[in-house]
């Protein structure tokens, strides 16, 4: 196991995700060019190219009162469909893909109005400013092409990044709160499988042998046993396991816990060092303010009212 764990970048939505990929993609590129907009016909076009059959239903959610629509559900499928057959999936008709991206456009919504209720707004010049700087690092062909090839209109994709620079405004404020300095305490534990081997561990390092010595030859997580079980330093939610980080934070330096059960299994822990104002990793920093991001989009669902009009099935 890995007790530090590890949280998957989230705060971006799918659709800022992609324009984040794009920014990326781009800057690799090594083109220049001054931006100036092609011709409305040559970028794709919206209209006529997801028709709503009479018999559907116009909106497939309704976020707060504010409806998404069928058609922007069916463009934004395409758009993830497209991305993953180029990476080689195949993922149409998919249910739990049509629920990832429907759920996609509900956080969007959620961000809009969360925006709006903070009074917080991107203008049409940060929008230019942003799209202008895509275009100077990649070339205008490349760029339009990519908007062709993942069925955007120019205006759409200014929507994008609308919506990329308002998602960062919201989480500047949670992305500060998260500390660079921090109490903290330095531990280490034994993890074992069963109760009566943990009481066996536990009863030798109660008569001396070498905690270390008896983390290489028992414990069961991979990731610390050839280190002598060492967690390294932490604050208070910088471990995966809740429970280990309370018992570790509760011991004096050189004590050691009982068998504290946890779903991993049976541990042993020991506190070394506590410092009260160390400096947080940076990797573990960036841990923090993924939780923190994760908990804060969990909170704009949770004060919704979402209405979902759509069941998808296989």
């Amino acid at each position: 196991m890995n007790m530090r764990g590890y949280v998957r970048p989230s705060h971006r939505t799918f659709i800022s995700a992609l324009a984040l990929s794009l920014i990326f993609l781009l800057a690799g590129c090594g083109q220049a060019a001054t931006p100036t907009l092609p011709p409305e016909s040559s970028l794709p076009q919206t209209s006529e190219e997801t028709p709503v059959a009479e018999d559907q239903p116009q909106y497939v959610a309704l976020v707060n009162g504010q409806p998404i629509t069928l058609e922007a559900f069916q463009r934004e499928l395409q758009r993830f469909e497209a991305g993953q057959a180029a990476l080689g999936f195949e993922v149409s008709g998919q249910a739990s893909y049509q629920q990832q991206v429907l759920d996609l456009l509900i956080e969007q919504e959620l961000i809009r109005q969360q925006a709006a209720a903070q009074g917080i707004s991107v203008s049409d010049e940060e929008v230019d400013a942003t799209i202008a700087e895509m275009i100077q690092e990649s070339g205008e062909e490349y760029f339009y092409g990519w908007l062709a090839g993942n069925f955007y209109s120019l205006e759409e994709f200014r929507e994008v990044i609308r919506m990329d620079l308002l998602t960062d405004q919201l989480l500047a404020p949670v992305i500060e709160s998260v500390p660079t300095v921090a109490e903290q305490v330095h531990a280490r534990h034994i993890l074992v499988n069963s109760q009566t081997e943990a009481e066996e561990v536990l009863a030798r390092l109660q008569a001396g042998e070498d905690f270390a010595a008896l983390a290489a030859q028992y414990s069961v997580d991979v990731t610390t046993r050839d280190n002598g079980g060492d967690l390294g330093w932490f604050p208070r939610g910088g471990l995966l396991v809740p429970e280990v980080e309370e018992v570790a934070f509760s011991l004096q330096p050189g004590q050691i816990s009982g068998v504290v059960q946890t779903a991993w299994g049976y541990h042993i822990i020991q506190t070394l060092e506590f410092d009260p104002a160390r400096e947080v990793e940076a990797e573990t920093r960036q841990r923090l303010i993924e939780r923190a991001i994760e908990e804060w989009r969990l909170s704009l669902r949770s004060g919704a009212d979402i209405q979902q009009l759509i069941t998808f099935t296989s």
